[in-house]
């Protein structure tokens, strides 16, 4: 049987929260755990009405002024699954209703899916550059032109300020107006001259990747210096398999990312959008 919006009707759905986030962790990766119980992640679980088994998750980022879906899985004979925890993004009230956003490659989204449930794909301006650290390229160390800390030493309000006080994406890269100090590695290097930020790397580690999703300095040298130490902090710290991905928007940076990774590749980000 069926109801009306196409969920089966065998299928529960329920808000995954501390209480029965045991339940799913075979759908959960440890990002999406600790994200779940600090609050930065929502997450939507199915199951079998009857039985009770697991059959699948959907987490999602609520920003200000849209939703994000980070990631859907389900069992693969868990037919119609996946269709109810989009159904239950998707049909908010009225008063709550926000666009709700889906974002990345080819082999991250499911577009039959998304379409069927009244997604439209927009223009991207999005893509990311993807490589292993064994491919990031061993430079000489430029001469020193700044300090350079983590972000857990560092006086966090400078910082914020620091990105806040320049160009910025409300996508992915602030998209509520503050820095979520959450959501960033402690690994991340900030540039400081004379007790000033002037410059930033945030890394954002996911499971299967870490994730680059913004840089900025004041100038040259800074970066190539910063670049620098991120690869010798990274080949201490990570194996030589660990997957990098520089997030980037029009290509903003992609030449210099290609000769750290020279054998890395670009893949385009794609934007689905669901408005009611």
């Amino acid at each position: 049987m069926v109801n009306d919006k196409g969920k089966p009707e065998e299928i529960l759905t329920e808000i995954v929260t501390e209480e029965t986030i045991g339940n799913y962790m075979e759908f959960l990766g440890n990002e999406e755990v600790f994200g779940i119980l600090n609050g930065r992640f929502s997450c939507m679980g199915a199951c079998d009405r009857e039985s009770g088994q697991p059959l699948g998750i959907l987490t999602a980022e609520i920003h200000m002024d849209h939703i994000r879906v980070r990631r859907i899985r389900v069992l693969p004979e868990a037919e119609g699954t996946a269709r109810a925890l989009l159904d239950i993004v998707t049909d908010l009230p009225e008063d709550m209703a926000v666009p709700v956003l889906f974002l990345g490659t080819d082999d991250e989204g499911d577009e039959k899916l998304l379409m069927e449930s009244g997604f439209a794909e927009n223009d991207s301006p999005y893509s990311c550059f993807e490589g292993k650290l064994e491919d990031f390229k061993e430079m000489e160390a430029p001469p020193k032109s700044c300090d350079i800390g983590t972000l857990d030493q560092a006086p966090f309000p400078k910082v914020e300020n620091f990105v806040l006080g320049s160009e910025y994406d409300r996508t992915f890269q602030v998209p509520d107006g503050y820095l979520d100090r959450d959501r960033f590695s402690d690994a991340s290097l900030v540039l400081m001259d004379r007790g000033k930020v002037v410059g930033l790397i945030l890394l954002e580690e996911t499971d299967d990747s870490i994730e680059i999703p913004y840089v900025r300095t004041k100038d040259g040298k800074a970066l190539l210096y910063a670049f620098y130490v991120l690869r010798k902090l990274l080949v201490s710290e990570c194996a030589p398999e660990e997957k990098l991905r520089f997030l980037l928007r029009d290509g903003v940076g992609l030449e210099a990312v290609k000769a750290m990774l020279p054998g890395g590749s670009e893949k385009k980000l794609r934007i689905f959008r669901y408005e009611g």
